[in-house]
């Protein structure tokens, strides 16, 4: 007799009669059945349909299952996840007619038809599935959480009807039109990034709305026109010149009502962390301990750059698309997120040594940059010519003084008392990716001498920087901590050179692991004798990048130091090595 096939009605009464028949099941089908009866905690079908009867809320993520039918015999839940498993057929939901949540993400869903019928749904998550039409979902106008991430979606109109949305996850379909969702005026986050989005007008009438990435979409007119890409680049490197940038800061401080400040031009970002190091250190010393805001508020005055910014209000959630809208804008290549990163770094280390604790003091400023004043122009002029807006005559001249400090200036710290300008970088180098990145020279220099070092976009130290990948020691692994650079070493160095140089002796290997034992005279026991050096070297099964780390010598096998690695837990323990 052949096997029966899988997703074929089940004309069973109950799921206790379905159990009473299982070995007429399918494989698929009967798997289901099994993973019920795990849930029930028996084997008895007539006692797992009563314990399963009272559940309301049901998990069964990443069970493997394919077939859903035995679900038919469930009349209460009220919470079902079935995500992460291989469902194609959700015909065995059609009868839940009680459920509020239904999680299928992850499956390989293309009809869901019969989820018309679940008009009690609040949630509902179908993503990462293959769902083309979502005509079925028109008539759920009791959701008010949707996820349709990573579907093969083209048409939204079937959502127009569905009010009650708070929530809406649309990111990485293929829709063109969001027409159908000005109407959604509750929705407060709507994902629509990695779309073919060209107009957002739409979203103006989206008033609760506090959360709504854009990127990845090609937004007409939104990305920065050649020649303007252009001058930001050719800008990148020029040396600034200190009369100029003085009087633009002085300028923009003008417009916002404030008195000119002291301008302090610095060659590096480091120069300007010393620059502020200095000033505080003058100022403290005659001050018995104080709150770092207080001393900061004495010798500076009040972080400023809030008071230049000028967002463009076009009612409703005019705040929210504005900052989705900059954050969509791209400015490739860009090092100014890493000039203020690696000034923040400065600030926090130079200051943070100090007794007041002045670290933590610069974690939220945020910097004036380059990158950031150029956005805000350009996404200015955009509002004006898309949505009409009419700028008064003191916004207008605030446009016009930030016009004047992004030509003139880099990156910029403004106080009330002070401000300081950072000069701009000598030469920034890049990959073909756009990422910072050298070989043997600095990706970034100023004239102060000042430099930072990449490797396509992973920081080095000054150590590995200077010299030529070709060239970079196999020793340095056994002395670097940090995983990144370590596992940047063994990409680069390459494994056959690394036992070549370090003369490695493969011990023992299990699965993807071997233990390597290396002669180094750096490490000796009691007696003064020089003990190897061990390494288990590990080949990730999903990236095929060699890692290593570094294990104590008296480890007798592989397995003992993936124990030792991972605290004692046993490798057969592991159900992903990683």
């Amino acid at each position: 007799m052949s096997e029966p096939q899988a997703n074929q009605p089940i004309n069973f009464s109950s799921f206790a009669d379905c159990c009473k028949h299982k070995d007429s099941l399918s494989k698929e089908t009967r798997h289901t059945v099994n993973v019920l009866l795990q849930k029930a905690g028996t084997s008895d079908g007539n006692e797992a349909d009563k314990i399963l009867s009272n559940f309301t809320e049901l998990d069964f993520n990443n069970r493997g299952i394919t077939d859903i039918n035995p679900l038919l015999g469930l009349i209460n839940p009220i919470k079902l996840s079935l995500s992460d498993n291989q469902i194609t057929d959700i015909t065995g939901l059609s009868e839940l007619t009680n459920l509020r949540e239904l999680y299928l993400r992850d499956n390989q869903i293309t009809d869901i038809t019969l989820l018309s019928g679940l008009t009690n749904l609040t949630e509902l998550n179908l993503s990462n599935n293959q769902i083309t039409d979502i005509t079925p979902l028109s008539g759920l106008t009791n959701l008010t959480k949707l996820d349709l991430k990573s579907s093969r979606i083209t048409d939204i109109t079937p959502l127009s009807g569905l009010t009650n949305l708070t929530k809406l996850n649309l990111f990485n379909n293929r829709i063109t039109d969001i027409t159908p969702l000005s109407g959604l005026t509750y929705l407060t986050k709507l994902y629509l990034y990695n779309n073919l989005i060209t107009d957002i007008t739409p979203l103006l009438g989206l008033p609760n709305l506090t959360r709504i990435p854009l990127s990845g979409n090609p937004i007409t007119d939104l990305n920065l026109p050649i020649e303007l890409t252009q001058n930001y680049l050719t800008l990148s490197t020029k040396p600034i010149d200190d009369q100029k940038a003085t009087e633009a800061v002085k300028k923009i401080y003008a417009a916002i009502g404030k008195e000119a400040p002291e301008v302090i031009v610095c060659s590096s970002p480091q120069a300007a962390s010393l620059e502020l190091f200095k000033l505080l250190e003058i100022d403290v010393r005659s001050r018995d301990r104080i709150s770092e805001t207080a001393v900061t508020n004495l010798v500076w005055g009040k972080f400023l750059s809030h008071n230049f910014f000028q967002w463009v209000d076009v009612g409703f959630s005019g705040w929210t698309l504005w900052n989705a809208l900059s954050n969509a804008i791209i400015l490739e290549p860009n090092a100014d997120r890493t000039l203020v990163s690696e000034l923040q770094e400065l600030l926090a280390n130079d200051l943070g040594s100090m007794e007041a604790g002045f670290g933590s003091y610069f974690k939220d400023l945020e910097l004036l940059s380059p990158t950031n004043l150029l956005k805000e122009i350009h996404l200015t002029k955009f509002f004006i010519s898309k949505f009409g807006i009419t700028l008064d005559e003191k916004v207008q001249e605030l446009l016009r003084c930030k016009q004047q400090l992004f030509e003139e200036c880099g990156c910029i710290l403004p106080f009330e008392k002070i401000c300081i300008i950072c000069d701009r970088p000598l030469h920034l180098r890049f990959d073909s990716e756009n990422r910072l990145h050298a070989e043997g020279e600095s990706a970034i220099a100023f004239a102060d001498g000042y430099s930072l070092y990449f490797h396509h976009g992973v920081k080095l130290p000054e150590q590995y920087g200077k010299v030529h990948p070709d060239l970079w020691q196999a020793e340095w692994i056994l002395d670097e901590e940090n995983a990144e650079l370590r596992r940047l070493l063994i990409e680069r160095i390459g494994y056959d050179r690394i036992c070549q140089q370090l003369q490695a002796v493969e011990l023992d290997s299990w699965q993807e692991y071997t233990l390597l034992s290396i002669d180094f005279n750096e490490d000796f026991d009691d007696e003064g004798n020089a003990r190897p050096v061990f390494l288990l070297k590990m080949t990730c099964p999903s990236t095929g990048h060699i890692h290593a780390l570094r294990v104590p010598p008296d480890v007798a096998s592989a397995k003992e130091a993936i124990r030792w690695v991972n605290w004692d837990i046993d490798p057969e323990e592991f159900s992903v090595q990683t």
